[in-house]
């Protein structure tokens, strides 16, 4: 398989969220303080505390350990986490620094995590089954749950390289179809008598932007009188507690705006098996136009049924337009509106031009 030359994750980034996910107070990034800045600010707005050993030149000759100690112990003092994360970088990784040393030396091995992870560890995946493994073996999850997570987390690199933007060696980028246009065709086959699919294939918390959608849909059907069917990936019994929470935070707006799931694909952490799962439904029953939101390239559709899809990312768009996707929706960056809101459904370009529309017809 050829290098890929555009950016990609990182797994230190996969492996802080991961952090995140099994609800870790604190997040300390034993590096430079500049490394990660984005996915700390956005952990942060998500209430997570994100310190950083703001290691220097000097550190990377001498080591670093004393700082990363004296982090551990100052952190515990100012917020007296139930659990810490500590992450290594390029930098503290390259010279070797013992990270579960230093949490022994603070006295607080038994509730930090420590994964020795840096951005060339390899798929940002493996940030995340790192993470996972440190916290089946201090019993914050089973090993059945740990086993499951690493499937998914497997299949999804899987599916990324054989359909998603690691699946050549560069891939372009593109703006994508205006949401107008396509809200107008989504209007324009309902009114017509057509059968308008929409599946909920999301990535846990991005399940807030991609939700609109569907609460956008049920306006639309209220306003034409036309019925659509949803196909989602919000099992609330499946993943970590906090996953589950969003699921059934969601499942209860739509409940609340009328709403309903026609099919449950799985939860918000299988996305790439919900994706085959939405496949198999809507080949078995092709409807006349499916809208496919949140992480499209697992739903293999394009070619077989007119489709379209949402996605973030304007080299997400090319890749979903060079598979085959008919029309295709770059949104809102999901994570930077998902984080931090209190973990509420909140407006996608597509959903407020399907309301604009039905506006005025």
């Amino acid at each position: 398989m050829a290098e890929i030359l555009h950016p990609r994750p990182s797994p230190l980034a996969a492996a802080m969220y991961t952090m995140r996910d099994l609800d870790a107070e604190v997040i300390i990034i034993h590096g430079p303080s500049g490394c990660s800045f984005k996915p700390a600010r956005l952990l942060e707005k998500d209430g997570v505390r994100v310190l950083t050993t703001a290691l220097s030149d000097q550190d990377f000759v001498f080591g670093g350990e004393g700082k990363l100690v004296n982090a551990l112990k100052r952190a515990d003092e100012l917020f007296h986490p139930r659990l810490i994360g500590v992450v290594g970088t390029c930098a503290s990784m390259i010279i070797g620094e013992d990270l579960r040393k230093a949490a022994r030396n603070a006295g607080l091995e038994e509730k930090t995590i420590c994964c020795d992870v840096h951005s060339g560890s390899g798929d940002n995946t493996v940030g995340a089954v790192m993470v996972l493994k440190e916290a089946c073996q201090k019993g914050l999850i089973s090993n059945a749950e740990f086993e499951r997570q690493k499937a998914m987390l497997e299949m999804a690199t899987e599916v990324e390289k054989a359909r998603g933007t690691a699946r050549d060696e560069y891939l372009d980028t593109a703006p994508g179809d205006s949401p107008a246009s396509v809200a107008r065709a989504i209007i324009e086959t309902m009114k017509g008598g057509g059968h308008v699919t929409c599946v909920l294939n999301a990535k846990k918390e991005t399940v807030f932007l991609y939700a609109d959608l569907i609460l956008a849909m049920a306006a639309v059907g209220r306003k034409l009188g036309v019925p659509f069917e949803t196909i989602a990936n919000l099992d609330p019994e499946v993943g970590l507690p906090r996953i589950r929470g969003y699921a059934a935070e969601v499942l209860g707006e739509f409940q609340r705006a009328g709403c309903a799931v026609d099919v449950t694909t799985g939860g918000l952490d299988e996305y790439p098996l919900a994706g085959m799962r939405a496949r198999d439904h809507l080949l078995a029953h092709p409807p006349d136009l499916a809208v496919v939101s949140g992480i499209p390239h697992a739903v293999a559709v394009e070619g077989r049924i007119r489709s379209a899809a949402v996605t973030v990312g304007t080299r997400a768009t090319f890749n979903l337009k060079s598979l085959g996707y008919d029309m295709v929706v770059a949104e809102r960056d999901a994570h930077s509106v998902s984080l931090g809101v209190g973990k509420k459904v909140r407006g996608s370009f597509l959903g407020a031009a399907l309301r604009r529309e039905v506006q005025c017809r």
